[in-house]
């Protein structure tokens, strides 16, 4: 393989891996920014209902008990 061929088939494979990157990296960002805005929707949730709501703060205080109790 000449020099040139070699440096045509890097910039095709760098072309091709940046553009591989770009869409994985893309995905990897939106799936990370899905679980935070869950994530922060569970803490409002359970900040602005959940105190007020006699059973959902019963089963949170149980959750807590069980998993201190088990470790």
């Amino acid at each position: 393989m000449s020099n040139i061929a070699f440096y045509i088939f890097a910039l095709v494979a760098i072309v091709i891996a940046a553009f591989i990157l770009k869409n994985v990296v893309t995905c990897l960002v939106r799936a990370i920014v899905v679980v935070v805005l869950l994530v922060v929707l569970a803490f409002a949730y359970y900040f602005l209902v959940g105190q007020y709501d006699p059973e959902i703060q019963n089963a949170v205080n149980d959750a807590l008990n069980n998993y201190h109790a088990t470790h």
